[in-house]
């Protein structure tokens, strides 16, 4: 085989290898911005779980501060009452008030006390939800970690096949080097091999020149329909 044309193939199989790896990484990249969503979703939905059990639990902390102040209203009307001289009038109004704040205070003091054992409660699920949380948190991590490994090792070895495209790249005449460029910024594949009399890119009948000058294998050749560089299956 001429040794442009052998330098053809090698350079089309190292830009098929970097459009493969492209693909990988890419891959990479939708896979990590996915584990990135779940992270942030997960993180989200723990942060919403405990700003309900911090609601509960001051549900039950303003539950028992209002009954401790219906508590100490009641203890004032009642001293009035008790110690202080007042009108008929406001005697019967405090004692009134006094019969409907301790009515209150009962059903407060029984709201505080159920709402303090549902806290107690949801104190000891929020402390199980934590832990599940903090191992899918982990392993989200984890995930994300091996994602970042694999991209390095990726990155790498194209870094490495980027070297060895400019290597062959420089092993072409300029002429063939500027052209296989053009063809690649437009064509996936450049260089094709000839399935039967046809061009496999353009899948378009060559003419017996073309084909004769691709059996004597002196010369580069091309398309004469798509201008793919042209290769014979030895």
């Amino acid at each position: 085989m001429n040794e442009v044309l052998g330098v053809l193939q090698a350079l089309a199989e190292l830009d098929h290898a970097l459009h493969h790896l492209s693909g990988r990484l890419s891959d990479l990249d939708q896979e990590e911005a996915a584990l990135k969503e779940r992270l942030r979703q997960e993180d989200e939905g723990m942060a919403r779980r405990r700003e309900a059990h911090r609601k509960l639990r001051q549900a039950a902390l303003d539950r028992t501060a209002e009954a401790d102040a219906t508590d100490a209203k009641i203890r004032e009307y009642q001293r009035k009452l008790d110690h202080e001289i007042i009108s008929y009038k406001e005697m019967e109004f405090l004692r009134e008030q006094v019969k409907l704040l301790r009515a209150r205070l009962d059903q407060l003091s029984e709201e505080a006390l159920r709402l303090m054992d549902a806290v107690e409660e949801d104190a000891q699920r929020l402390a199980e939800d934590e832990q599940r949380h903090k191992e899918r948190r982990a392993r989200l991590l984890e995930e994300l970690q091996a994602l970042g490994k694999k991209r390095e090792e990726l990155q790498q070895a194209r870094a490495e096949l980027e070297a060895r495209r400019g290597e062959a790249l420089g092993r072409l005449p300029p002429p063939v080097r500027q052209r296989y460029e053009q063809l690649r910024a437009r064509l996936p594949n450049p260089v094709v091999y000839v399935d039967g009399q046809a061009c496999s890119g353009c899948h378009l009948r060559l003419s017996e020149a073309t084909l004769l000058k691709l059996r004597e294998g002196r010369e580069v050749v091309t398309c004469e329909n798509c201008s793919r560089f042209l290769l014979l299956r030895w």
